[in-house]
């Protein structure tokens, strides 16, 4: 895990199995994807203005419904919402209070200026930009490995040292018992031999030889 951590492009054993992609690669696809948000949210106020906020309906500006804040200005960096504008994560319930149940949005009157029809789409594309920016970073970090190095990283570091030292106390005791059987059968050996000698012995010496008649 270490070899791979620290290159993790080379030829490693875990090369093939997490292949990873380069940081060139990574940025491009992050910077495509904050350009589809920055579409997207100017797509929704488009309509917004288009649909919802029309001079002719609304009588004063706390009518108008809010627009939705981009978290990129135009050249992509990150920017601060303004006051009148929803988030990704409030723009649902904000919106509800501009829908009508009108089936056609020149029935509707006051500030309820859009239809349920249009309201889902709006908040459909709302989701998809909240979508994108908070999911496409961490997805890139699975992209180019950097979210497997630093786990990698961090298991080598906290965890490997420890169980380092585990191992080399379950090896020193297996080898210690076995150091113990070995001992244990050659003191069985040497304790059978003199036995094994005394039994010779009584039947040697209860042994007894005939003699032999040599006369004619």
């Amino acid at each position: 895990m270490d070899e791979w951590a620290e290159h993790p492009r080379a030829e490693t054993a875990l090369s093939n199995i997490l292949p990873c992609v380069d940081a060139s690669t990574t940025n491009r696809t992050l910077y495509q994807s904050k350009q589809v948000v920055v579409q997207l949210v100017k797509l929704v106020n488009r309509a917004i203005s288009a649909l919802s906020n029309r001079k002719e309906r609304h009588l004063h500006p706390g009518q108008l419904m809010p627009y939705l804040c981009s978290p990129y200005d135009d050249n992509l960096n990150d920017r601060q919402c303004l006051s009148k504008e929803v988030t990704f994560d409030n723009a649902t319930t904000a919106w509800q209070d501009y829908t009508c149940n009108a089936p056609d949005a020149d029935a509707c009157s006051g500030p309820s200026t859009v239809t349920p029809e249009i309201y889902s789409q709006l908040v459909t594309a709302a989701n998809v930009s909240y979508a994108l920016h908070h999911y496409a970073p961490p997805m890139l970090n699975f992209q180019d490995c950097k979210f497997v190095r630093d786990t990698f990283s961090s298991i080598a570091s906290q965890y490997c040292p420890p169980l380092e030292r585990d191992l080399s106390l379950v090896s020193a005791g297996l080898a210690l018992l076995a150091s113990g059987l070995v001992l244990g059968l050659l003191l069985m050996l040497f304790a059978d031999r003199p036995r094994k000698r005394e039994e010779v012995s009584e039947q040697t010496s209860g042994f007894r030889v005939a003699p032999v008649d040599c006369s004619p």
